[in-house]
């Protein structure tokens, strides 16, 4: 380890090397030729499903409206409009194009299922853009773009998540709770840069420039044990100034680490680590990562790839990242 990730000279060091206009942060790093490196590491076409199954009052995180899934459209409900004054394009036993007047139904009596979604971004399987966190009294994200000057009633205008490219890269997975043989890490523990680097070691793997980093704890979903056990700041800072990591998540709602009391791995800082990466990094991060089948297998390096919606002026997104190997 080249230094000391603990101090607090992070708090004013901002990576903003990209333009004024920039939206994409270390996403810039990803090149052809890096997507090609990631590709030739699959050897078998085994696939691994990184995202959470979501449904109607899934776990959220305080403070987030509850999740719906409403069904407004069944073959049923299409038969109950019957002798109603929906449109021809709902009522399809209503006189029209879709009706065999010889047997007045309909010829085919085809039925439809649809629904409304109705929830937060920040929950499931996730992806935060890099205007979720701000700081400061002028109230910035990345790239010092501020409230008063992109925000609006619609949200952020400026590294919302439609400006979040498809993702194919190298990953590495570090098992942090099966190298310290544990089901899952206990419910204050912060990781540390000491941590990341001695996993490696016991993974025979190496973080290498422009990787995607997912870190296991082993208290994700579906049956989250704890919010607390996470990322501290000093291992941050380990995987993106020495490991140069561009992308980094884990398998629970939150990325930062707390201690016992609720308190952050930097004192008096609710999240530090989003912080440090989001604005000052321009670092995305992963929230809910399934990682469970890649501990199974034992697989620590593999294609990360991760195509999320593009949701103009979402402040997160909900995605369906996967291993390959």
């Amino acid at each position: 380890m080249k230094k000391d990730y603990t101090d607090d000279s992070w708090v004013n060091e901002n990576e903003w090397k990209y333009g004024k206009n920039d939206e994409l942060g270390a996403m810039n790093q990803l090149t052809d030729a890096s997507v090609l490196k990631a590709i030739a590491l699959i050897k078998k076409g085994t696939v691994y499903d990184l995202e959470t199954v979501r449904f109607k009052g899934m776990n959220i995180w305080d403070g987030h409206a509850g999740y719906e899934i409403i069904s407004y459209a069944s073959p049923s409900k299409r038969r109950a409009l019957k002798n109603t004054d929906a449109s021809n394009q709902m009522n399809w036993y209503k006189e029209g194009e879709w009706m065999d007047d010889e047997h007045n139904a309909p010829k085919y009596h085809m039925g439809c299922n649809t629904e409304v979604v109705i929830g937060p971004m920040h929950i499931g399987t996730h992806i935060d853009a890099l205007c979720h966190w701000t700081t400061g009294e002028d109230d910035h994200w990345y790239n010092g773009y501020t409230e008063k000057e992109y925000g609006s009633s619609m949200g952020p205008t400026k590294c919302d998540a439609s400006k979040i490219p498809p993702m194919i890269m190298r990953g590495v997975m570090l098992d942090i709770a099966a190298w310290k043989q544990m089901e899952h890490l206990p419910l204050d523990y912060i990781i540390s840069a000491e941590d990341c680097e001695k996993c490696m070691e016991w993974e025979g793997v190496k973080i290498q420039p422009g990787d995607a980093v997912m870190l296991r704890t082993g208290n994700g979903w579906p049956d989250e044990k704890t919010r607390g056990a996470g990322l501290g700041i000093s291992a941050a800072r380990y995987l993106v100034e020495e490991c140069k990591a561009i992308l980094i998540g884990d398998d629970k709602a939150c990325l930062d680490g707390q201690n016992e009391d609720g308190s952050m791995s930097v004192p008096h800082h609710p999240q530090p680590v989003h912080h440090y990466l989001l604005i000052q990094q321009g670092i995305h991060i992963l929230e809910y990562v399934q990682l469970e089948e890649l501990s199974r297998d034992k697989v620590y390096e593999f294609c990360f790839i991760n195509c999320s919606p593009k949701f103009k002026n979402a402040t997160g997104v909900p995605t369906r990242p996967i291993a390959i190997v």
